[in-house]
């Protein structure tokens, strides 16, 4: 409702603040068209159309208590909460690519949300180790000493703060690009980047340092990864060649692999990755029956925000009495199962075109190079992610993620002149 409102007011003062005022998001009105078709079919799937469908297109209820009718969604109550939280993603999107259309604004605002992931990653530290692991939730009950800051989960944490390292590159690229546009002469780091820049780069450790204590194998790989390809395209954008990119590559990985070993010792998070063969088999099985859940109604799906009591029709062993799978840990299967595959595939799809603008913002002159950059470099590490997880499923997660996507996607307003009138007497 907030982000509605201040959409609404934007809307409203835009054209008497300026003349031929044209909201800047319409030039990505089909985009936004299709990210809508997500939402109202999950309102569609809480109507009582099910009797309109042709004969197989819900499938075998396989177990499952006909709760809804004639609905496509057997949660259609449950259903309504998240259409609401997914306009909110999308109301969003159009406001961070209006505030990105004042080139200071946009820096002004990656920055504030830059400190405030490192906040989060200064709470999680001291929540571990010198508050006795402490949670706003209460006494934990899972991830016992491991840092979850305000999180419930350390993956979903180590997400978030994997988005913030990648956003402080990104500002640091712009930073550069816009003190070299000013200066005669090739000026040295420091002086491009400034007393900002240096404490871009402490927030980004603290990140870094933080997300090591969440422990979180698939966090740290897909951070990692993200952060090599944001670094290679940056480079690339400054004209390194090819082959020193892939040599510079191979360095970095070598210098991060021997810094993990370093911090994080033989404990933790490189015990994880050591031990983990049995919990690869669990996720293999459960995305084969999440699988053959998805072929029950490929073209419908079960409803918005229903696949946790969907699935248990569909449970068997070996996951029989292990753990709770209220999630699918992997969004891609999560958007088919939910969704159906054609409509589940619009999300996905959206976010690879997006990766497409945002290389074109990069050399764009009224665009914002680094912010775009960190765009395609929170894509990388949301992409990989959400093949063993469910951190872009959680509402704090996708803010960070849409508000930097905006930020990348945004160009300068070019001002018009004002035009004078002659006043005859």
């Amino acid at each position: 409702m907030l982000f509605a409102l201040l959409t609404i007011y934007h809307l409203l003062r835009g054209p008497g603040r300026e003349r031929g005022y044209k909201p800047g998001f319409l030039r990505f009105r089909v985009g936004f068209i299709l990210a809508l078709l997500l939402p109202v079919w999950a309102l569609m799937q809480t109507l009582p159309l099910g009797d309109f469908l042709p004969s197989g297109w819900l499938g075998a209820r396989a177990g499952i208590c006909d709760l809804a009718g004639s609905r496509v969604s057997i949660q259609p109550d449950v259903a309504m909460v998240g259409i609401l939280r997914f306009m909110g993603y999308i109301l969003l999107l159009a406001l961070v690519i209006e505030v990105s259309s004042r080139g200071e604004r946009a820096l002004r605002l990656a920055t504030i949300v830059f400190f405030g992931v490192v906040a989060q990653a200064i709470w999680a530290i001291v929540a571990l180790n010198f508050l006795d692991d402490y949670s706003f939730a209460g006494a934990k009950t899972a991830y016992e000493g491991v840092a979850t800051g305000s999180f419930v989960n350390r993956n979903s944490l180590a997400t978030f703060l994997g988005f913030g390292a990648i956003l402080g590159i990104g500002i640091l690229v712009e930073r550069t690009n816009r003190f070299q546009i000013r200066a005669s002469q090739p000026p040295s780091l420091v002086a491009q980047t400034g007393f900002t820049g240096a404490f871009v780069v402490l927030g980004i450790a603290l990140q870094l340092a933080a997300l090591l204590e969440t422990q979180s194998r698939l966090g740290l790989a897909s951070t990692v990864i993200a952060m090599i390809a944001t670094v290679l395209l940056a480079r690339r954008r400054a004209g390194t060649p090819i082959f020193r990119l892939l040599g510079e590559s191979l360095v970095f990985l070598v210098i991060v692999g021997m810094g993990i070993v370093v911090l994080a010792g033989g404990d933790g998070v490189m015990s994880r990755f050591l031990f983990s063969s049995y919990e690869g088999q669990t996720r293999l099985a459960l995305y084969s029956q999440i699988l053959g859940m998805i072929a029950q109604r490929p073209l419908t799906g079960f409803g918005m925000d229903s696949f946790g009591f969907a699935f248990e029709a569909f449970r068997a062993p070996p996951l029989l009495g292990v753990g709770n799978f209220d999630l699918a840990h992997n969004s891609y299967l999560m958007l088919w199962a939910e969704f159906g595959v054609v409509i589940g595939s619009i999300p996905p799809l959206l976010l690879a075109a997006s990766a497409v603008v945002l290389w074109q913002r990069m050399k764009a002159t009224a665009g914002y190079p680094g912010l775009a950059l960190a765009g395609i470099g929170v894509l990388v590490l949301g992409a990989v992610h959400s093949l063993g997880d469910f951190s872009l499923e959680i509402p704090a997660n996708v803010y960070l993620f849409v508000t930097i996507i905006g930020l990348g996607l945004g160009l300068r307003r070019q001002r018009t002149p004002c035009q004078h009138t002659e006043v005859q007497l």
